[in-house]
């Protein structure tokens, strides 16, 4: 199908009853709007318009008229509070018992006939067919791009990497010449395997939020234990901070369909051309992986703000264990939650690079105190906080502590 012909039959259709309609899918995404104005319309038809996703209570609004489960004509009450001022004529267009979506006609106080009705109803199975026929071809088409951002996020396969980009541009799969970011969303703290159910589900809310952007400028993919997104920067939804939007959007749609998870997301460095997305998409995920272990990035994480954990993170897991930090940093720790002070203390110390006077301010205790720890924090680590390679040492374990879970503030 193509977006045309769906929009021939909604146009005919509005001609031939002078009215206004509207073909939604089942989540209420507008697929085509009669083109001509048929009298006023109320602020839901115009956010309808304007808008590919419609609020929640708007959902709900058409669950308690009884619309996902109608199997003829039903009218939702008029409901101001959301902007359906206008009342209007909802019909399921249902394929053998499966819902497909719906088409909107706005009545106003001129309600249809049973002969404009019919009108509707002898319309519905062409407009049910063409919906089909488009589903298969986006299936086709989302297939398709999975495949080749598969192929793009190859490691060690520059030439697949090379053809994956070609291909997606010259199957129209996404625009030519733009740079790209990849963004990583991951559910769980462990590096487990996503089940099915929850990769059906990270699919779908993946492709639900980026469905807002434009045609061309976006494909998902789910991971062995991730989603990625790979988004073009000239999206205004994605171009500078506003990506970050997009990104808690996506968050709280995850939040909804894990509940009692903490999703947290990862972007990468913005890459000029398609081939070069691997090192975005290499980025995302470690991103996303301090994101989820330090506190203080908040859920979502910029490469580019990671500081020393952009470097850190790049450490094969496998090596980030507790033998990786100082045998003195782990006597501290152990001390229990004093020793969290003290290792507290230390860091403040450290990332201050050694000043005490802002140390202790940042600690909102006084110097002589700030003194006292530093001598117990030399006496069990074996440190001499004197010397720069020792503080380069307990400085790095510090936060290898904190990628490793061992360490919360």
């Amino acid at each position: 199908m193509t977006a045309t012909e769906l929009k021939r039959l909604v146009d005919g259709l509005g001609q031939r009853l002078r009215r206004n309609v509207t073909v939604d899918d089942p989540r209420l995404r507008q697929l085509a709007f009669s083109s001509h104005e048929y009298g006023a319309i109320d602020r839901l038809r115009e956010q309808s318009i304007f808008k590919r996703e419609v609020p929640r209570e708007v959902a709900d609004w058409i669950r308690s008229a009884g619309g996902k489960t109608a199997t003829g004509p039903f009218r939702p009450p008029v409901n101001p509070e959301i902007g359906a001022t206008t009342q209007r004529l909802g019909l399921p267009i249902r394929q053998r018992g499966v819902l497909l979506g719906f088409v909107w006609i706005l009545e106003g106080d001129d309600p249809l006939t049973e002969a404009e009705i019919q009108t509707v109803l002898d319309t519905i199975d062409t407009i049910a067919v063409v919906i089909q026929r488009d589903q298969l071809a986006h299936q086709l088409h989302r297939s398709r791009a999975r495949e080749l951002l598969r192929d793009l996020v190859a490691h060690d396969d520059q030439a697949t990497r090379e053809q994956a980009a070609a291909d997606l541009v010259d199957a129209d799969l996404f625009a030519a010449g733009e740079p790209v970011v990849a963004l990583v969303v991951t559910l769980h703290p462990d590096d487990r395997a996503l089940l099915d159910g929850e990769r059906d589900t990270l699919a779908d809310c993946l492709e639900r939020v980026s469905g807002r952007l434009s045609d061309r400028r976006h494909a998902s993919l789910v991971r062995r234990n991730h989603g990625l997104l790979l988004l073009s920067t000239r999206d205004p939804l994605v171009s500078g901070d506003a990506k970050l939007g997009l990104a808690e959007e996506l968050l709280d749609a995850l939040a909804r369909g894990f509940p009692g998870a903490r999703p947290m997301a990862g972007f990468g460095d913005v890459a000029e051309t398609l081939t070069g997305f691997h090192r975005s998409y290499g980025q995302a995920e470690r991103a996303a992986r301090v994101a989820r272990t330090v506190e203080g990035l908040g859920p979502v994480a910029r490469f580019d703000r990671l500081g020393v954990y952009g470097l850190l993170a790049r450490i094969p897991r496998e090596e980030l264990t507790l033998d990786a930090l100082p045998p003195g940093l782990l006597r501290l720790l152990d001390v229990g939650a004093k020793g969290e002070q003290l290792a507290s203390t230390l860091e403040a110390y450290l990332d201050h690079a050694g000043d005490v006077q802002a140390t202790a301010e940042k600690l909102f205790v006084h110097r002589t105190t700030l003194y006292y720890r530093l001598q117990r924090i030399e006496g069990i680590t074996g440190a001499q906080l004197t010397n720069g390679e020792d503080r380069l040492t307990f400085h790095i374990g510090l936060k290898i502590a904190r990628l490793v879970g061992l360490r919360h503030d």
